[in-house]
């Protein structure tokens, strides 16, 4: 081999050693989270879901019916937004089909499940611990 090959070869070495532990760190950190990814978290617990459910639901009505809030608009759609989330985890775990229209749901729809899980045996209506 000629001389400049070689010179070229050992000044490359390093530089290619360094891409391929760089990518050997990124690829466990790759297969890492695909491990978790597979692994399923356990279920909210359905009384977890009920506290959460009545709090927001009393803070919806709450920053409903209050007058001069500064940007209610926007706090009541993030509310009943949030509202909505744990009302869809709640149908998932007690088998009730979600609200129509998913975050756009009608008031009606949303009583429809509402009552529906009531008569599954979680409440959603009782007045939330403050």
């Amino acid at each position: 081999m000629s001389p400049v090959v070689e010179y070229l070869f050992v000044a490359a070495l390093p530089t290619a050693a360094g891409f391929a532990l760089i990518y050997a760190w990124r690829g466990a950190g790759w297969l890492g989270e695909a491990r978790a990814r597979r692994k399923a978290p356990p279920p909210e617990p359905i009384e977890r879901l009920q506290v959460d459910l009545r709090r927001l639901r009393a803070e919806l009505e709450d920053t409903e019916t209050r007058s001069g809030l500064t940007a209610k608009h926007h706090r009541v759609q993030a509310l009943r937004g949030a509202y909505l989330d744990a009302l869809m985890a709640a149908c998932l775990r007690l088998d009730v089909g979600p609200p129509a229209d998913g975050d756009r749901a009608p008031q009606a729809e949303i009583y429809r499940v509402e009552a529906a899980l009531r008569q599954r045996g979680l409440d959603v209506r009782e007045t939330a611990a403050h």
